[in-house]
């Protein structure tokens, strides 16, 4: 089971509440190590593809800080995340691109071998 560790691309959705408010969710893709968001680092180490967590910070974790996000979050307010990782360096993305293309490639494969039998029969037709 593969699960996230410093160095390592995430694909995560998070939703980010500001004093109990949603401010609706998003996509975003980083490096654990340089995470975008202060916590984040810490607490999403360690997780398997599909995991969720929950990450609150009382405003005395970032009070003094910049957060790293564009939002105008007051020096009180409360953020909560709720974060699901989608993928680890692009493992799942890889996976189903590969399902995808196998996909394709055998509808081709049925399709050229009816365009073939259709033209075997048209040439049986003739035949007889």
């Amino acid at each position: 089971e593969m699960r996230s560790m410093t160095g390592d691309s995430l694909w995560v959705e998070y939703e980010v509440f500001i004093d109990e408010r949603s401010q609706g969710k998003n996509r975003l893709e980083f490096k654990l190590g340089a995470a975008p968001v202060v916590g984040w680092d810490k607490h999403l180490a360690d997780m398997c593809i599909d995991e969720q967590r929950e990450l609150t910070m009382p405003p005395s974790t970032h009070r003094h800080q910049n957060i790293g996000m564009n939002e105008n979050v007051s020096k009180e307010s409360v953020l909560q995340f709720h974060i699901r990782l989608l993928d680890i360096n692009g493992v799942q993305r890889k996976a189903q691109y590969a399902r995808w293309k196998s996909r394709d490639e055998k509808a081709k494969q049925r399709a050229a071998a009816a365009r073939a039998g259709d033209g075997r029969r048209g040439a049986s037709a003739v035949e007889l």
